[in-house]
């Protein structure tokens, strides 16, 4: 399949190429798919034992999750190449109710804790059938034949919110699982696809508690974790829960605009609530000489986007109105990045353009005017021509500290 032709769920699948694995025929040929949610749940069972029989079981897990995966894939194919009569999704049906079922309803969880235990082309095949029954009903043409059975497992990680979420946020700590990388990456992408959801995006932050454990150890530990990937990765997750934008790029206009309101109002609100913990205790810590260069770019795109939407309006008056926060900006304009001095501007100008600046912060631009317009004027000039509103922007906030 060319990248041009691929479906709109290829990405979950991780370029999966349809075929037999492993030499186990009895799984590769199965259509059961009870059978083969059965059958990984006794694998389970026995590679965490860590008896004689484990590797042996780890090996049928690897065929059974693959060939489930390959199952949910290969009817996704199906239904989104017929343009007239679309056939019902039995494999994703059948999967969704054997998974929140009451007699496999502990599966999902059991397998996220052990994911770390499991081989590596394992764990791919989890959070690969995770991720697409989390999002099968949002993309597509025959999207609205999934939807019902993505709100079903939607319902299931709901209800069982703090114990699979929780396992979702500490996974990405790579210590947990014996510094595996792919482990923590796959925790991330299974969390973000939770976070499509306003219900479940909605109790990320519903009560302070609940953003102490699900949004501080992003804050606090994972996106300074060393392992660049790993550190990058939390910074996405940390970028959505901070904008209630579910992703930049291809899938963005995914969200209507109703649901991409509500979720900047749900993200404006707990913004808000911890105003103190987030904004004056952890986040200027992602924009000092300590942290990584991507880690600062990335929470000067975060901050930049808070500050410039509606509904974050008490948030940016609060933040804009700080001396120590125009401070720390002022010094992020002088980086030797270009690409950071650019997002520093973005910030700067907000404190600029913000009609009712108190006394402090208009001493400190008033003390700095001369060097800061002669700054400004030099300040990415070679960008002027092709970008207007930038250059236009450049000579506004240009003008008002001049004005003085």
């Amino acid at each position: 399949m060319t990248s041009e032709n691929k479906g709109p769920f290829e990405w979950l699948s991780g370029g999966l190429i349809f075929g037999k694995k492993g030499g186990i025929e009895g799984v590769d040929s199965c259509k059961d798919v009870g059978a083969l949610i059965t059958g990984m749940d006794e694998n389970l069972k026995e590679i965490c034992l860590q008896q004689e029989s484990s590797a042996e079981a780890a090996k049928f897990l690897e065929a059974r999750s693959s060939r489930l995966r390959f199952l949910l894939y290969e009817e996704r194919r199906i239904t989104s190449s017929q343009e007239s009569r679309r056939s019902s999704p039995a494999v994703a049906g059948a999967t969704v109710g054997a998974l929140t079922g009451d007699s496999m309803s502990h599966l999902v969880p059991r397998l996220l804790d052990n994911l770390g235990a499991l081989p590596f082309e394992s764990r791919k095949h989890v959070a690969s059938i995770v991720n697409y029954l989390l999002v099968c009903g949002l993309e597509g043409s025959d999207g609205h034949l999934y939807q019902p059975l993505m709100n079903s497992f939607r319902d299931y990680v709901a209800s069982r919110y703090d114990e699979i979420i929780s396992t979702l946020v500490k996974g990405h700590d790579c210590e947990l699982h014996g510094g595996q990388a792919d482990c923590s990456l796959h925790f991330g992408s299974m969390l973000r696809s939770c976070l499509r959801h306003v219900a479940l995006y909605q109790q990320l932050t519903i009560t302070t508690e609940r953003t102490q454990r699900f949004v501080f150890p992003f804050l606090d530990k994972y996106v300074h974790l060393p392992n660049f990937d790993v550190s990058s990765d939390a910074m996405e997750t940390l970028r959505i829960i901070f904008t209630g934008s579910s992703s930049s790029g291809a899938t963005a206009h995914q969200h209507d605009e109703q649901t991409q309101q509500a979720m900047a109002e749900i993200a404006a609100n707990f913004l808000t609530r911890d105003y103190d913990a987030i904004w004056v205790q952890r986040f200027p810590l992602l924009l000092t000489e300590t942290a990584n260069y991507m880690t600062r770019r990335m929470a000067l795109q975060i901050l930049s986007t808070v500050l410039l939407t509606r509904s974050n309006y008490a948030v940016m008056i609060k933040y804009v109105a700080e001396r120590r926060n125009l401070v720390l900006v002022m010094k992020l304009l002088r980086d030797t990045s270009p690409h950071i001095t650019l997002d520093a501007f973005h910030v700067f100008k907000v404190f600029v353009a913000n009609p009712n600046k108190p006394p402090e912060i208009i001493k400190i631009l008033k003390d700095n005017k001369e060097k800061l317009c002669r700054y400004l004027e030099t300040l990415h000039k070679d960008r002027e021509e092709a970008d207007t509103q930038f250059r236009d922007e450049k000579a506004l906030i240009i003008a008002t500290i001049e004005g003085l």
